[in-house]
């Protein structure tokens, strides 16, 4: 399984994490540019311990994250945000997907960190030196290494937040 990095526009949303369910969910801005991605035969999920990465099977793109992630704060570090860019990533795999099947990625043993000041959260699956760091959606980013995923990168909002703030709301 490969990963590419493609020129594009984030997925435009809200990215929370519910304490109360352990979850983290995405709601996309707006139902259009979200359907142009997912295309007509569904969406499979790429699994990282129990986080999903949402794949559209047509065209490949990872689009979001969400899921059950019980251990988002498990170990407190200073973390800043990445330097990112906006983009798109795509993945490439003799892998056949199918509609609502999930397949684990590869790496070396989760590591999660969680800021609390800066509110990021980051999962690294492998150690990387000359990671690149491209933001699919909001409050999502992905550290690409040679084709390899190595790192997930969330800046979540509580649900509180999402429905209290306006630029969070459709």
């Amino acid at each position: 399984m490969k990963f590419s990095i493609r020129n594009g526009v984030p997925l435009q949303g809200v990215l929370t994490y519910d304490e109360s369910e352990y979850g983290f969910s995405f709601s996309a801005s707006s139902d259009e540019p979200l359907s142009e991605r997912l295309g007509s035969e569904g969406v499979a999920s790429v699994l990282i311990g129990t986080l999903q990465l949402e794949v559209g099977i047509e065209s490949r793109e990872v689009l979001f994250a969400w899921g059950y992630f019980p251990n988002v704060r498990g170990v407190t570090a200073e973390l800043g945000a990445p330097d990112f860019i906006a983009g798109r990533v795509f993945i490439s795999s003799d892998h056949a997907f199918e509609p609502g099947v999930s397949f684990e990625v590869p790496g070396d043993g989760l590591r999660v960190s969680y800021d609390p000041s800066s509110g990021w959260v980051a999962l690294r699956l492998k150690d990387a030196l000359d990671a690149k760091f491209v933001q699919i959606a909001s409050g999502v980013v992905l550290g690409i290494d040679t084709g390899y995923l190595v790192s997930v990168w969330l800046h979540p909002v509580s649900p509180d937040e999402a429905r209290s703030d306006r630029r969070y709301l459709r």
